[in-house]
């Protein structure tokens, strides 16, 4: 296994803000996308985000995974390292939490803990790029509100996005139906543990030489790190609030990069 490419940006266009990160050890690759936080609380001295601290736990946990570690040891280990560095009392909608995508070399497989996605040529279509529901909702919300808005008139939505304000009902109670079974229920890593149905464990065909992790921060997961800016950046110029083909929970506001923190990592596997 052997890193092709590797690239992280934060939104923000600053690292000590940035959620994401990539990680790759002897045995194992990852990329880690921490929550974007709405609670308002910081963890450690100095203070970071929620979103943050929860990746970091699980760069620590995927650090000490050992090489032939299987799914179900990954997803304790990162949910325990997780639970020893919040409050145990925190409710769900509270806690901090992170989406995580796992390759493994020994067992030539992908776990995938939420929404970082991942792609290989002649993958088959709709495999690897999940999106909650609970997201496609807010989406759709987010942009209804901001499509009357702007009928309205007086809009800069640089500044401000009613949109986001009006989903902000559901966006930070979701969590309470993080690892949950149920049609609304999603992964992520949170402290508490993990329903395996909402794992997805994915064998990567012996034929396949070159693996693509990326967060959601890329709309469009494609072989090269300047194939799949190339996009972004296209995408951004046509949608930047992030209402049409990029229908998403957030755009971009007033000195910010890109709507989302954004990571990406290219594997050649022999």
């Amino acid at each position: 296994m052997r890193v092709v490419e590797t690239f992280v940006a934060g939104k923000a266009g600053d690292p000590q803000l940035c959620e994401d990160a990539v990680i790759v050890t002897e045995g194992h690759a990852a990329i880690v996308d921490g929550a974007t936080d709405i609670t308002g609380q910081g963890y450690g001295m100095p203070a970071v985000t929620g979103g943050r601290w929860a990746m970091a736990a699980c760069v620590s946990a995927i650090t000490t995974l050992p090489e032939d570690a299987d799914v179900e040891s990954a997803t304790l280990r990162l949910t325990s390292t997780l639970a020893e560095r919040i409050d145990p009392e925190l409710p769900a909608h509270l806690r901090p939490s992170a989406s995580v995508t796992i390759y493994s070399r020994r067992r030539r497989q992908v776990w995938q803990i939420g929404d970082v996605g991942f792609s290989y040529a002649g993958m088959p279509a709709g495999v690897g790029r999940p999106r909650k529901p609970l997201d496609r909702i807010a989406a759709e919300f987010r942009a209804a509100v901001i499509a009357a808005e702007i009928a309205i008139g007086g809009l800069d939505l640089a500044v401000s996005d009613p949109g986001r304000a009006a989903a902000r009902v559901l966006i930070s109670r979701q969590g309470a139906l993080r690892n949950t079974i149920g049609p609304y229920g999603f992964a992520a890593i949170d402290g508490r543990p993990v329903p395996s149905s909402l794992i997805v464990v994915h064998d990567v065909p012996a034929h396949v030489d070159e693996l693509v992790l990326a967060s959601d921060g890329y709309p469009v997961i494609l072989p090269t790190l300047a194939e799949t800016e190339a996009r972004l950046a296209e995408l951004l110029a046509e949608d930047p609030y992030c209402i049409g083909p990029l229908r998403g929970t957030k755009g971009v506001m007033a000195g910010q990069t890109s709507f989302d923190d954004r990571s990406y990592l290219h594997l050649r596997l022999s």
